[in-house]
């Protein structure tokens, strides 16, 4: 009995070790002030009187004009993911936003905002008050999907038309680690390192020629920024996925245009949930991508843009 005790507190303490080299060696490194202040330089914010207080948002503006498209990401990503989007959209004479979240991107990370649907659909509704959008074309990838579902649903006269790629609609089964470690803080941060941010994007993007260092790198900057890992990880605890479950149930109350773009072989999002979107959907268009994973925008970007703009074509 002594001696399996002892074999035990051995495997204990080696698991220990183990545990603190992985947080050592994978923590994200944090930006000082002055290389926050570079890469801010000459990008466009926004000030958020929340109900939380002043918060800075980072946005994106190409084009100008009344036609007007709002773009919003994912859980983890941020606006670099519309970054091959952007331009032919501008050039088929769309005016282009696209908006890092609040805890995304270059925007502010509070410790104190509740990361929740709500929180989010509100800055962006404060954000079109305050540039002047009365309505526009949503297009949602992920989370950002579901957010324009709720957008929608709550501010129908807001929205000309609904586009939803590889969107979060209906209840999903999170990793196991995620549920395992979003109440661990400690923990979270080596998930966020380069290693396993390439290993996450490898994972959920079908053509591993598009999961190259740059793209690892624009993916890891929102952590190397305070706050960074902590907002992903409140917005894990925050967001409701049984509010999720019951909005579904009042897709039929919208009757806008609407667009359903699905990467087929998407490993987050299977095609069961496109499934259900075609059902719940059965007048929108819908284009299913083979051998695509989660984000078509970063996969089939020229492809994506065509569909898109004839869609636009077709229905204003």
């Amino acid at each position: 009995m002594k001696k399996k005790l002892i074999h035990f507190s051995f495997y204990l303490l080696a698991c220990i070790a183990g545990l603190c080299a992985l947080i050592f060696f994978l923590s994200v490194q944090l930006l000082d002030e002055k290389e926050i202040a570079q890469i801010k330089n000459g990008k466009k914010f926004w000030q958020w009187s929340s109900p939380h207080g002043l918060i800075n948002t980072h946005f994106i503006e190409e084009g100008d004009g009344d036609q007007h498209i709002l773009l919003l990401h994912g859980f983890r990503a941020h606006t670099y993911t519309w970054k091959s989007l952007i331009a032919p959209l501008k050039q088929a004479g769309y005016h282009v936003w696209a908006l890092d979240l609040v805890g995304f991107g270059l925007s502010d990370k509070p410790n104190y905002a509740i990361y929740n649907q709500s929180f989010f659909v509100n800055q962006i509704k404060s954000f079109m008050n305050h540039q002047g959008i009365e309505s526009t074309h949503l297009i949602g990838n992920s989370m950002g999907g579901a957010l324009a579902l709720e957008l929608t649903l709550n501010c129908p006269d807001s929205v000309k038309s609904l586009t939803l790629i590889n969107a979060l609609g209906y209840s999903l089964n999170m990793p196991f680690y995620i549920y395992l470690f979003r109440d661990m803080d400690f923990i979270w941060g080596p998930f966020l390192s380069p290693t396993i941010i390439k290993a996450c994007l490898q994972s959920v993007i079908f053509d591993q020629k598009c999961v190259t260092e740059e793209k690892v790198e624009a993916y890891c900057l929102p952590y190397r920024f305070p706050g960074g890992t902590e907002s992903s990880l409140l917005t894990l605890r925050h967001f409701d996925m049984n509010k999720l479950q019951k909005m579904h149930k009042n897709f039929s109350q919208i009757c806008l245009p609407t667009l359903l773009i699905w990467g087929e072989n998407d490993t987050l999002l299977p095609l069961q949930h496109y499934h259900h979107f075609l059902d719940d959907f059965p007048e929108a268009q819908s284009f299913l991508i083979p051998a695509c994973g989660h984000m078509p925008q970063e996969e089939k970007p020229e492809l994506i843009a065509e569909v898109l703009i004839d869609f636009l074509c077709k229905n204003f």
